[in-house]
């Protein structure tokens, strides 16, 4: 304890210096300009004339490219510059230029360049604002207008083999030709997708500027260009005095995201035909296709996998990140049932133990997955999905391994299907069934009293999952628009239900159990189910099937883990429990009840009228698929109405964003992802491959620049995974990663939150400085002082496993019996001099975002260590660097 109290301290008070340990830098959450700003603006009462706006690297700090392509006393003007972003504005100063010819004439030496005023363009959000400008230039003057979004960048594509992509947006010139070019957006969905360009030129020594639009046919875009002419500078500006005419065609094609051939021909006396080699000369910051260095690889992969491998960052950069991302889609399915389930068979029969001990099976097997896993998006995206849909073996269900393992093989083969199959399935999990209580749950018995009056019984149908599919699983609190923000009628927040749809919601909930499907083989083991004495659809109108638990294997004094595969398969409908909307009594032969008891009215006004036929325990057997039938029509109904509701989409939108790469996505960013979860882009709502990929390709989650309001504190979970991911650990000795019960020291555990509302919630706000600007900060919830101390020590546990420090600063190795280890050969393959130790680890679990500060206060610690061994300073080092503010942070 003493040596991890030691390097906790030393962290914060050696390698921070003077600055608190630790401590997060609260901004407030009104708009700020991002990466997604890029676009072309203007203002559409003076349409005719406008801005584009490009978001890129100004020397590790956020600007703005912005040209303004305008007229004056009827000659087309181009104005340019680059400025700082400073919040949700940028003073941009312009320049203006002239004395150059078109190509082949043109001549860089002939552009003469002079500085023009300052345009400053301040944005209320990603699509609207106000230009305002001030310029001294004769012929200009001062003033300002309103400015909305005329295009928007496309999201991803796949720039393969030349292909033109979203991250061929941008400037591109010809380098023989400093002085003039193009500006190039890819725009469109990736069915429809089309280029515009804007050449900015000159003729005869004045500027001009030629607009063209597209379609993109792989590496090549054939575009149309038209040339304008016949207005004024604002506020003399009118689109009606704007005169546009046929200018030719051009042609964009792409050779690799950086170099493209340009030709064009044109039927304008003076710009005539000929081509261009061109280069990149901007690049828009978060629209790249594929990382740039290895440090960007590695943030993708933290934010796609378990934590980056050695290697695999600078394999990535050779590829485009729509491309990874589709290749993980086609790796086959890593489950964990299967595996469990048969290991838990083969032990049983040599060392058979209480249900309890198996807990541990599932959770070497999660961690194999997480570590080697080929299908590392998948495992991460269910690890997200089972932070939303939660279900937790911290109770009874501790004792139900392959039943957690199944429901997380549901999370798994739906994490890139549809939402609707996915919530249909969970609901129907006998792991949720058991979780929210709504296995068996039990129709109100309307039965004839004394006086033949139709009375309710006893029992009334469990709302627990009822109420909480709807809040927690689809459709949250409060009614919401896309981007998430509130909807307020008369000031106050709009309810998304009452309580009368959670009743409602229950009655359709009502009549389903386990499967009975009779004896069962698990490995070679026979496991018998008593059913009654029923066959096909007659055993779901037995009342000992619907009550009946599914087998366990068990011996004197011994209830083992391995259960019959009824216990994990989708519960069925019992319809003699189902509400139907008769009643319960032949006595008036199940008659439909009275309204409105006949029919169950769903969120949306959807309605289930009451069944046609009589559905109890002697239903006929010609009318029991019926039954059966409207059992299973009500659960998709209740399914419809939660999966047509419009917050759903920004609900599950924002929380998949939160899990993979921010806790405080912008208004816009959310939006966007919520169109795609609407629309995939072929009509297909729900569809979860496509919202990650919206995810994870966002210009928000691809900035490169910093920026102190996106990223998230990592999960500790995300923290142990990275670590082993990184420097490849090895099982123990006795063939274990031993991480058996992770909640003791990282407050976590794999589908073991302590309540359906997971570990955080998504809406958690720090008290103090996050909380006052604004901001969200749900993993938070579970770092306090004790949890910090708790996970130093688990780390350093971690890093040291089977190293034990030598009174000579040296490490004596053993291999350890029960916790994983780095092994020996990875130390020893480290660097040996200090600077090329920390700059190794700053690749390995910083991804090259090591501050100047930290790595100076690392070597100098190093220093400090004198003559001990190599092993005993790479340990130390990890440690440190595992503790660090910086690795908690995933930006």
């Amino acid at each position: 304890m003493n040596r991890q109290f030691h390097s906790l301290a030393f962290l914060c008070l050696a390698l921070l210096s003077t600055s608190p340990c630790p401590t997060v830098q609260a901004q407030s959450s009104q708009f700020r300009i991002g990466a997604d700003i890029s676009g072309t603006f203007f203002d559409p009462a003076q349409s005719g004339q406008g801005f584009i706006v490009e978001h890129i690297d100004l020397g590790g700090s956020p600007g703005l490219a912005v040209s303004w392509f305008t007229y004056r006393e009827g000659r087309q003007v181009w104005l340019f510059g680059v400025g700082p972003v400073t919040g949700a504005s940028a003073a941009i100063p312009l320049s203006i230029s002239r004395g150059a010819d078109f190509p082949p004439r043109f001549v860089p030496s002939e552009a003469l360049i002079e500085p023009w005023g300052t345009l400053t363009l301040a944005f209320t959000s990603t699509d609207a604002g106000t230009a305002s400008w001030i310029s001294s230039y004769a012929g200009f003057n001062n003033g300002s207008q309103p400015i909305s979004r005329l295009t928007a960048l496309a999201l991803g594509g796949d720039n393969s083999n030349g292909r033109v992509a979203n991250c061929h947006s941008g400037s591109w010139f010809d380098p023989a030709q400093s002085g003039h070019g193009i500006f190039i957006e890819v725009i469109g969905p990736d069915s429809n997708r089309q280029m515009v360009a804007i050449w900015y030129a000159y003729l005869n020594g004045e500027q001009r500027w030629i607009t063209a639009l597209g379609p993109i046919q792989g590496n090549t875009a054939t575009l149309s260009a038209q040339i304008t002419s016949g207005a004024d500078f604002p506020p003399n500006f009118r689109s009606a005095d704007v005169d546009s005419q046929p200018w030719g065609t051009m042609t964009f094609t792409g050779l690799d995201a950086d170099r493209a051939s340009w030709s064009w021909s044109s039927t304008v006396d003076g710009f005539g035909s000929g081509t261009l080699s061109l280069q990149r000369l901007t690049a828009l910051n978060g629209y790249d296709c594929a990382p740039r260095n290895k440090a960007e690889a590695n943030r993708f992969l933290t934010q796609t996998s378990f934590g980056p491998r050695p290697g695999e960052g600078e394999a990535l950069t050779t590829s485009s990140l729509s491309d990874w991302i589709a290749s993980q889609k086609l790796q086959p399915i890593t489950l964990q049932r299967p595996a469990i389930e048969q290991a838990i068979a083969a032990q049983v029969l040599t060392d058979p133990r209480n249900a309890a001990f198996y807990s541990a099976y599932r959770m070497e097997r999660w961690f194999d997955s997480a570590l080697h896993a080929p299908d590392q998006l998948r495992q991460r995206m269910a690890f997200a999905l089972s932070q939303i849909l939660v279900v937790s073996d911290q109770g009874t269900l501790i004792n139900l391994p392959t039943l957690m393992a199944e429901y997380n093989d549901i999370l798994l083969r739906n994490a890139f299907g549809n939402y609707r199959t996915l919530l249909k399935e969970v609901t129907l999990s006998p792991a949720m069934g058991l979780f929210l209580s709504h296995l068996r749950n039990q129709k109100t018995d309307w039965t004839l009293d004394e006086q033949g009056q139709l009375t309710p019984g006893l029992i009334a149908p469990d709302e627990n999952y009822a109420r909480e599919v709807m809040q927690l699983f689809s459709i949250g609190l409060i009614e919401r628009n896309l981007d998430f923000s509130p909807i307020e009628a008369g000031g106050q927040t709009v309810p998304t239900y009452a309580q009368e749809s959670v009743s409602e919601n229950a009655k359709a909930l009502t009549g389903f159990g386990f499967a009975c499907t009779g004896p069962a083989t698990v490995g070679t083991i026979n496991l018998n189910r008593n059913c009654g004495f029923c066959s096909g659809s007659a055993c779901q109108f037995s009342t000992t099937a619907f009550f009946s638990v599914p087998t366990r294997y068990a011996l004197p004094g011994i209830v083992t883990a391995l259960i019959h595969p009824d216990g994990y398969a989708p519960m069925v409908c019992y319809p003699r429990y189902a509400d139907t909307g008769r009643s319960a009594t032949a006595a008036d032969g199940y008659a439909v009840l009275p309204a409105p008891h006949d029919r169950k009215v769903l969120l949306g006004e959807v309605t289930i009228a009451a069944s046609a036929v009589a559905c109890h325990s002697g239903t006929p057997s010609s009318e029991q698929q019926t039954c059966i039938d409207y059992c299973n029509a009500q659960i998709d109904s209740l399914i419809d109405s939660l999966f047509h509701h419009p917050n759903l989409a920004p609900f599950v939108s924002r929380q998949l964003i939160q899990r993979f790469v921010s806790s405080n996505p912008s208004p816009a960013y959310i939006e966007r992802v919520a169109r795609v979860f609407e629309n995939n882009g072929s009509g297909v709502r729900g569809d979860l491959g496509a919202v990650i990929g919206a995810v994870l390709l966002d210009p928000e989650a691809r900035n490169r620049l910093p920026d102190d309001r996106a990223g998230k504190l990592r999960e500790p979970l995300l923290k142990i995974t990275a670590l082993w991911r990184a420097f490849d650990a090895q099982r123990s000795s006795q063939g274990a990663y031993g991480m058996f019960t992770p909640e003791r020291q990282f407050t976590q555990r794999p589908l073991g939150a302590p309540s359906v509302f997971n570990f955080y919630e998504p809406d958690y706000q720090p008290p103090g400085a996050l909380a006052e600007a604004g901001l969200y900060a749900p993993e938070f919830q579970i770092l306090n002082e004790s949890s910090a101390i708790l996970a130093a020590d688990g780390f350093w546990n971690l890093v040291f496993s089977g190293y034990e420090v030598q009174a000579n600063n040296t490490v004596r190795f053993n291999t350890p019996r029960s916790l994983a280890y780095l092994p020996t050969s990875t130390l020893d393959a480290l660097p040996g001099d200090h600077a090329g130790l920390v700059e190794e680890l700053n690749q390995r679990l910083l991804y090259g975002r090591m501050t100047d500060s930290l790595r100076s206060r690392l070597i100098e610690l190093l220093d400090n260590m004198g003559g001990a061994e190599a092993r005993l300073k790479a340990l130390d080092l990890i440690h440190l660097v595992m503790i660090s503010p910086a690795f908690a942070i995933q930006q």
